[in-house]
């Protein structure tokens, strides 16, 4: 498979009543030629750069079949140094991008290709700055569109994942269709109002792809029904599943007391679970991991037996102050209690996003 395959579908699909090729290829070269020349106090002919830039330019607009990774190390070698190429091309693509949303104007529409070839420049970029290998995101997103594609002509569903105030959102989601860049899926109305409240979703893995992606979501309306359109997909290396335990955020930061072995830490709720609690604080407290601490439970968490034993894990900057993370080793009656708040809280956040429901 192509390493550019996905972004070079996409960088071919410009044309519209005022878009004029030959115009735009010339716009391409002195935008890039620009760009060179405002970073190199020694560049080369202007000839010898267009011989070089031209295949450029129709590896991207024009030619399928020319090799982007033979033309890029032609570029590096012989025009701008690595260290250089990500300002190079930011620049370059900032003049052309701005000339061709202009050759809309006038015009009725335009952003459904617009925002597809914003996107495919920051990655042609990303890529070109060796931030991205071969087989990561191009081939990568490729591939997880291909899978999922596989999985909606054998009528499979995919589970999908948010959280919610802490809470896990998970429901499985019918896969509608799949085009080049984006997959449109039907998903369980508590999941889409969450998906639509954080701005994206979590895909997890299966059979057909090896890790959890997360994807960028769009509320669209099709036959009146609502549905979420999926596309800018990033593999995590890490599963989401790495905590046993469900975590609730409080309905607000309840004062919350650590006792140290040397200080007292003054802080305020942020998560809990049964196995541990995340407190912030605008304080930065020098205390060590893996000391024995107790944490002093506010009543409206834990009404009786408020003093757990505890330890630091570690600890993190948090707007302009300071998150601490602590392991908790509740009783068995302490967990108990804890079990009902995080359980009771959990409905309430479940209530809280059935309301959020249009």
């Amino acid at each position: 498979m192509p390493t550019s395959k996905v972004f070079l579908e996409v960088f071919k699909s410009l044309s519209h009543p005022n878009f004029d090729l030959k115009s735009f290829r010339l716009i391409f070269i002195k935008a890039a030629w620009k760009a060179y020349t405002d970073i190199d106090q020694n560049p080369i002919s202007q000839s010898r750069f267009q011989n070089i830039f031209i295949p450029l330019f129709d590896a991207l607009f024009v030619n399928t079949n020319q090799d982007i990774k033979n033309i890029l190390n032609d570029i590096r070698e012989h025009v701008v140094e690595q260290s250089k190429i990500e300002r190079f091309f930011s620049d370059t693509f900032y003049i052309v991008l701005n000339h061709y949303i202009k050759s809309f104007y006038g015009t009725v529409g335009g952003w459904e290709k617009i925002s597809p070839f914003a996107s495919a420049i920051e990655r042609f970029i990303a890529y070109t700055a060796q931030r991205l290998e071969d087989e990561s995101l191009f081939i990568f997103e490729d591939a997880l569109i291909n899978a999922l594609e596989m999985l909606r002509q054998n009528s499979d569903s995919i589970t999908v994942l948010n959280t919610y105030y802490g809470v896990p959102i998970q429901y499985p989601a019918q896969i509608l269709h799949t085009d080049k860049q984006s997959v449109i899926i039907r998903p369980h109305p508590l999941q889409e109002t969450a998906a639509l409240l954080q701005n994206g979703i979590y895909l997890l893995k299966n059979d057909q792809f090896m890790y959890d992606v997360y994807a960028s979501v769009n509320p669209i309306t099709i036959k009146g029904e609502r549905l979420l359109e999926l596309s800018r997909f990033d593999q995590l290396q890490t599963s989401l599943f790495h905590r046993q335990n469900i975590r609730v955020h409080p309905h607000q930061p309840y004062k919350f007391t650590i006792i140290h072995p040397s200080l007292t830490l003054e802080t305020h709720t942020y998560d809990i679970s049964i196995g541990g609690i995340a407190v912030t604080s605008k304080n930065f407290y020098p205390i060590s991991p893996f000391v024995d601490v107790v944490l002093q439970f506010p009543l409206e968490i834990m009404e009786q037996n408020s003093e757990v034993q505890g330890q630091l894990v570690f600890k993190s900057a948090y707007e302009g102050g300071y998150k601490y993370h602590f392991k908790i080793t509740p009783t068995v009656q302490q967990e108990a209690e804890l079990s009902k708040y995080i359980s009771r809280r959990e409905q309430e956040i479940i209530k809280k996003l059935r309301e959020e429901i249009i």
